[in-house]
Parts: C-alpha cells; structure tokens; sequence
C-alpha cells in the first residue's frame, strides 16, 4: 500500500490526461510502410542470360527474413542477400536453366510486422510457374491470434487490477480478487515464450511444425517485437509484487511495450504516434483492469472504491477515446477506409463493441451506481460482468489487426487509362487497369468507323518496348471486348498496336503509345 489512497490513481490519471492533450498539440501526416519499389531484373521480364543477381528495392530500410528461388521441379534457398541502402541483393546460383523461376520473398518492415512478395523472370521463354502462397499458414495466423489476445487480455486485467488494488483504501490482501488476478497474470507470463515463437512462425510464413526448429526462435528475440514483449513481461512481473509503485511500475511497462512495435506506435510522426499508444493502452489498462476488485468490493459491502473510481474514470476514458481517434486518422487515412478496406472493418468492429461498452458504463454511472450506494449491488456487479465480456471481445477483435496492414500503407489505386485510338475513320478506345508495371487488365470498346459504331470480328493486340527488346506480347480475342491480362515488366512508354478484324477481307491496324507507371 502507499502512504496516501489513490496517489498513485491519480498521478497516474494526471500523466495519461497530459498526453491526451498532447494529442492536439498537432496534426498527424500519415506515410506508407515498407512497400516494394522495383525489382532487377524487372519483374516479369525474359532474359537471353541467366542473372547473376536479383535486386529487390524498398522504400524504406527493411530486414530480410528468407527467400527461395523456385523453377519447375526445384526450389533453392537463397543465402541471405547484401543490403545496401534501401535494396536488398540477392545472389543467384549459376545455373539456372531456361524457363521461369519465381523469386520469393518476405522480410519486415521497421513496425515489425512481415511483408511478403514475389518476383518472376525468365531465361529465353516463358514456361508456367504459379505464385507460391505468401501468407502464413492459416493454423499458424490462428494459434498467434489466440496466443496475442489472451496475453493482451491479461496485461489489461493483471496490471489494470494490481494498480486498482493496490490503491484501495481498504484494501484486504488475499481475497478472491488477489487470487484471480494473481493467476490471471502468471497465464499472460506463461504466453510470452508461445507468442514469441508463434511472431516468428508468422514472421517466415512457417506452419507450427516450424516451433521445432530454430528459426522462429531467432525471430522472436530480435528487432522491436522482441524489445515489446520483453517490456510486457516485466510489466506482468511488477503486477506480482505488492504495493502501488510496483503496480505503477507495470503500468508503464505495460505502456512502454506497446509503443515500441506494432503498426500503430511506428507510423509517422513518431512524436505522436508513440504517446498515443502508450496513453492509448494505459487508459484501457486503467479502465478494464479496475473491473474485477471493484466487482469484488462491491460483494464485499466496500462503497470507497466505487466512489473513487467514478470520480477518476471520466477522465481515463477522455484520454482513450483521444488517443483511439488519432491512432484511427492516422492509421486510416480517409474514411471510406473504414467500410473498403479489411482493416478499417476490423475498426468498424470494434468502435460498435466499445460503443457498447460505453453505453453499459453510461448506464453503470446514471442509474447503477446510485442503487449500489444504496446497498443493492446485485445489479451493478452483473452490468461489471457484462462489461468484461465486451472488453474480451474487443481484445480478439483488435488482435486481428496483426494480419491486416492499415490503409497508410496501401498506395492508392492509380484511375484506369482511357485512351482514344485513331486511324483513318477507324476508331476505338482502349481501357487499361491499372496503368503500373506488372500485371495489367486490358479492355477495348467503343468501336467506330466514321462515328458510327460497329462490330469486330476479332481483335488482335501487341505490346512492345522496342528500346529494351521487349515483345511483342501478343493475343488474339473473337467476340469479346475483354483482351485480357499482360504482364509489363517495365513502365515508360510502350507501343500498343491494335488490329482490328472487320470483316473477312478489311483489317485495321491503330496505333499509338501509352505510358505506364512505376510499380509500388
């Protein structure tokens, strides 16, 4: 216990209040993470010799986790590549045969989460190669989600109740809500080995046959999610012993791990975006953690804890709902975000579960509390039973932002190129989706001889890049406006070059160049 009640409740309301109004003191720009920028050789270019190396250009410093080289029949494990700069170069064996061969990639970006990919090229002709899968298996994602929810879930329990607990001014040592909170942090303490394993299982894209091995392992002690759950284990650990500075001791541990990884504490500007998510995680710390030994003072007759908890909790919910919100803007960008992207669903979610935690706390304050301090607490300890279980659901809710990057971090799709070809009184226009290097969807309509419009037999159509030697990339369609989908290795400048089959003895040639853009 410390010498005065609930000092440390309110030195601690007082700092977590300060970074609320912080909050403001600026606005948020929000930058994409780590994302690919250019692949050399290009991707999806047919080479006359086989490479020697393979350049993978990012637009911010990542760290390489492991990638393979795989032709038809084979696949090699590539040793770890040179980083020079913002690019990566991986070494290539020296005989690699003619054909396709698939790059593939993943490494992490600086919130520490992975960033998987693929590259293909080919030596003298294309041959079929499908993309490998670039996610980690589905059990793996499913056993880190339990594992991730369940440790957040006792850090918002274990530290909130040992703080709680710790300043009541009445406070009896070794009732049931010691005992519940005491267990419920030794299982966070017990989840910290898993979650570090099953991170590095997610991180190589592995299945958990993998924790056997070595690698996951090495993941889970290096980089900022090592450092987050080292801090998050001495914060459970400082839960354990008695007293309230020990229990504030937690709390900032608590908040000190959370904003040293993770997509929201590392996106820019970092002098916001780090005291959000501590403040952020602190308040709910606070507010969750105080749950059970209010409940279970309520049992016990105890009005003091209850008076001083509504006196203190406008406050912490003011500071969560401010940091929430700046953590949402920058984190989402627009706010069709919010309904288009998996992300912001996952948000959506979980705004109308703490809308709900909310409303029954509303209720708690306006009507329960008042009952409670007439001596029947029957009805304001279920409404606490009620709230804890909201307050599980958003934990699992929010772990599933480990496997979903935030809107910041997706470019925006570039319009569709719509442009007009014209030859003689033939004319049409062309559709291309999207105008960037790679896989592109190609469309023709409006076709007109002299504005009127008309049909076509078939349609031929050929890109090339005569500068570079590349093409014709080349397809035939009958009956179809849709042309397909092309593979461009290279943006710039191409020629496109349409036929057009009118009838059986009139073709048209249209032709014209189009840019495309650099890949993302």
């Amino acid at each position: 216990m410390i010498g005065r009640p609930f000092v440390a409740w309110r030195i601690v309301v007082r700092l977590i209040t300060l970074f609320g109004l912080y909050l403001w003191l600026g606005t948020a720009t929000a930058f994409a993470h780590a994302s690919l920028i250019s692949t050399d050789p290009p991707e999806g270019s047919i080479l006359q010799q086989s490479p020697t190396q393979l350049v993978l250009t990012f637009n911010e410093a990542v760290r390489p986790l492991v990638a393979r080289l795989s032709a038809p029949g084979t696949t090699h494990l590539l040793d770890p590549p040179q980083v020079r700069g913002l690019s990566l170069i991986y070494p290539l064996p020296a005989d690699l045969g003619r054909g396709s061969h698939l790059l593939s990639w993943r490494v992490t970006s600086a919130d520490g989460h992975p960033l998987a990919g693929a590259s293909l090229f080919s030596i003298g002709a294309e041959t079929g190669l499908s993309a490998p899968e670039t996610a980690a298996p589905l059990t793996s994602r499913v056993l880190l989600w339990g594992a991730r929810a369940g440790l957040i879930m006792a850090v918002l329990v274990g530290v909130g109740g040992a703080l709680f607990r710790a300043v009541l001014p009445d406070h009896r040592r070794g009732d049931g809500a010691d005992t519940a909170l005491r267990r419920v942090v030794i299982i966070g303490l017990g989840l910290i080995v898993p979650v570090g394993g099953l991170q590095g299982l997610d991180l190589l894209g592995l299945p958990p046959g993998g924790l056997l091995s070595a690698a996951p392992w090495q993941q889970a002690i290096i980089g900022p999610p090592a450092l987050a759950l080292l801090l998050t284990a001495g914060a459970l650990m400082a839960a354990l012993r008695p007293g309230g500075w020990h229990a504030v001791a937690a709390l900032i541990l608590a908040a000190a791990g959370a904003a040293t990884s993770g997509h929201a504490a590392t996106a820019p500007p970092q002098w916001l975006m780090r005291p959000a998510t501590g403040a952020h995680v602190a308040a709910a710390i606070m507010w969750i953690g105080a749950l059970i030994p209010l409940g279970v003072s309520l049992a016990a007759g105890r009005q003091t804890p209850l008076a001083r908890f509504s006196q203190n909790i406008p406050w912490v919910i003011g500071v969560l709902l401010a940091s929430g919100g700046a953590i949402a803007v920058v984190q989402l960008g627009t706010v069709q975000a919010l309904w288009t992207t998996v992300y912001g669903q996952v948000l959506a979610v979980k705004l109308g579960l703490v809308a709900a935690l909310l409303l029954v706390a509303l209720a708690n304050r306006i009507w329960l509390t008042r009952r409670a301090e007439r001596g029947d607490t029957a009805p304001l300890r279920r409404a606490i039973a009620v709230e804890i279980g909201l307050a599980v659901l958003v934990v699992a809710v929010l772990s599933l932002w480990r496997f979903t990057p935030p809107p910041r971090t997706i470019p925006p799709p570039l319009p569709d190129l719509v442009q007009r070809f014209t030859a003689g009184p033939i004319s049409a226009t062309l559709i291309i989706t999207p105008p960037r290097e790679g896989p592109i969807q190609v469309r023709m309509t409006d076709l007109q001889d002299n504005g009127a419009p008309i049909a076509a037999q078939s349609v031929q159509i050929e890109f090339t890049k005569p500068a570079y030697g590349l093409g014709p990339f080349r397809r035939e369609v009958t009956g179809s406006q849709d042309l397909g989908t092309f593979v461009l290795p290279l943006d710039g400048f191409w020629v496109v070059t349409l036929r057009v089959q009118l009838s059986d003895f009139h073709a048209q040639d249209l032709r014209d160049l189009i840019e495309i853009a650099p890949a993302r």
